[in-house]
């Protein structure tokens, strides 16, 4: 299936991209060994991004490595990432930042956002850490005042891979936001079960009236499309990061 991109998102002119070293401020544990870092910018600094865009982060190595940014361009000079430690690189990278204190970003990137005038109701839909670019855009949301209904779905494999939001409890004050979290394999959870494209089906039967923006891994992204252009969504209607950089072949 060819994946042909429409939202006025991608009609925009691309902000400028640069290359920056930031001040750290925190490195704070969410749970699930997910972990918020904040960085500043340099005082008197502003670097226009959109909400949904991503930043490239150096590594001790000098190679980069990709994080949604987790903030909206609202919160002023502090960048918010919410990093996975689960594997030696992202250990290291963390125990690199917190020696350094402070990090070296290029930023930034990506066409998913919500900038330009389609105010369509939003299907948002994240997996793990695919999250803080849905952070980013319900903060967008809430500072803007859009008043479009936002369903927001996050998914995990088990109940105790889901880690604290600072604003979940601001989010819930919305009238317009409808949050749902649902677990696929934990016996143990008592709130909704299932695959996350499941609960989606059998919540919204009309997909042709939302923007939808898919946050997750490759496989993830590509099995939620399939389900939902079955479920009658436009393949147009979604956009994903991982259209970019892993396109399926033609």
């Amino acid at each position: 299936m060819k994946v042909t991109e429409q939202s006025s998102a991608h009609q925009l002119e691309a902000l400028p991209t640069v290359k920056v070293a930031c001040q750290l401020v925190s490195v704070t544990p969410l749970g699930a060994d997910v972990f918020s870092v904040r960085l500043r910018l340099p005082e008197g600094q502003n670097i226009a991004y959109r909400a949904g865009q991503y930043l490239l982060l150096e590594r001790e190595n000098g190679e980069f490595n990709a994080f949604s940014i987790a903030s909206a361009p609202q919160s002023g000079g502090d960048l918010e990432l919410h990093i996975l430690a689960r594997d030696n690189v992202a250990v290291d990278l963390l125990k690199y930042l917190e020696k350094e204190q402070m990090a070296h970003i290029n930023m930034p990137f990506g066409d998913v956002h919500l900038a330009g005038a389609d105010q369509r109701p939003l299907l948002l839909i994240a997996a793990g850490t695919g999250m803080a670019q849905v952070h980013s855009l319900v903060e967008y949301c809430r500072a803007t005042e859009f008043s479009q209904p936002i369903h927001v779905y996050w998914g995990a494999r088990i109940a105790s891979d889901f880690y604290a939001l600072e604003n979940l409890a601001a989010w819930q004050t919305m009238p317009n936001l409808h949050f749902h979290q649902i677990v696929s394999e934990d016996s143990g959870w008592t709130g909704r079960a299932g695959l996350l494209y499941e609960a989606v089906c059998s919540d919204i039967s009309h997909l042709t009236d939302y923007r939808v923006i898919v946050c997750g891994s490759p496989a993830m992204v590509y099995g939620t499309l399939d389900a939902l252009v079955a479920a009658g969504m436009q393949p147009e209607q979604m956009l994903a990061d991982a259209f970019a950089y892993a396109p399926r072949p033609q």
